[in-house]
């Protein structure tokens, strides 16, 4: 695939791999429902490459694009990687849109729901490079988009960068600003007040942080929201995800799926190898 790449994809840890990995098989899952509509806030180039191996790997944009979505919209911040998606997207037999900007930008986003009917059923996958990237507005917007003719809200799956970013800048002052745009309030103040004090150790401060986004989806009048730490692929998990959506629990498939034991394609290559030598 190396021909329908515009400029040197960018380079992932294997724990963002097995992220991929896992959200693929999600998306099989989901995406059997061909009618849905499927957005990308945070899309990236499409492609990249393992730091280990130098494999490539099918970045979510790709993955979806391939599961049968009736059509996919992609909100491309960086110039490049959108060049680079739209080449890739080319050549893929589904609809799709690749929009380049920001999606904190209202009138980006604006030009995103036009292509989003309200009547129609949509899920988001909402995968930050980072918590300061990541706003409640944006969350809410989503939310309040429309619902379709069922009556049901969009579908959002919340890649949360809890371990790898917010635990790491709770207390510093600076970051103070960006993690109330986080949860849309100052709740979170009381847990970093409460961990300074050493009154709460890192544990507890993370299962208060995570219960602290868990009610803001609530509040927005999900009927299902529902979060998993991830199995630990990485030491401790990078993330959390959150899953909202007034349509049914998927708690149990994304359990499933982020807790099966699994190779990476490259690493799968390897093993078989060896055994053969063997």
């Amino acid at each position: 695939m190396n021909e329908n790449i515009v400029h040197t994809p960018t380079r992932i840890n294997k724990w963002l791999c097995h992220k991929l990995e896992c959200f693929g098989d999600f998306i099989k899952y989901y995406s059997t429902d061909k009618s849905r509509f499927y957005l990308e806030p945070f899309a990236g180039g499409g492609i990249y490459t393992c730091k280990d191996t130098d494999c490539l790997v099918d970045g979510s944009e790709l993955r979806a694009l391939k599961d049968g979505f009736s059509k996919c919209i992609f909100l491309v911040n960086d110039v490049q990687d959108a060049s680079n998606l739209k080449y890739l997207t080319a050549s893929i037999k589904s609809e799709s849109a690749v929009i380049t900007g920001n999606c904190i930008n209202d009138k980006i986003l604006r030009q995103t729901f036009n292509l989003i009917p309200r009547s129609e059923s949509s899920f988001a996958f909402i995968d930050p490079p980072g918590y300061n990237r990541l706003r409640w507005s944006t969350i809410n917007k989503l939310a309040a988009h429309g619902t379709d003719w069922k009556g049901y809200k969009m579908d959002l799956l919340i890649v949360f960068p809890l371990e790898m970013a917010l635990l790491r800048n709770i207390t510093r002052p600076d970051c103070e600003a960006s993690i109330n745009r986080l949860y849309g309030n100052r709740d979170w103040q009381q847990v970093r007040q409460k961990r300074q004090d050493d009154e709460i150790g890192h544990s507890e401060a993370r299962k208060k942080l995570v219960s602290l986004y868990k009610a803001g989806l609530k509040n927005l009048g999900y009927r299902y929201v529902e979060e998993l730490k991830p199995a630990r692929f990485s030491n401790p998990p990078n993330y959390h995800l959150f899953w909202a959506s007034d349509t049914r629990s998927r708690l149990q498939e994304l359990i499933d799926i982020w807790s099966k034991p699994r190779y990476l394609p490259c690493e799968l290559f390897s093993n078989v190898s060896v055994h053969k030598d063997a």
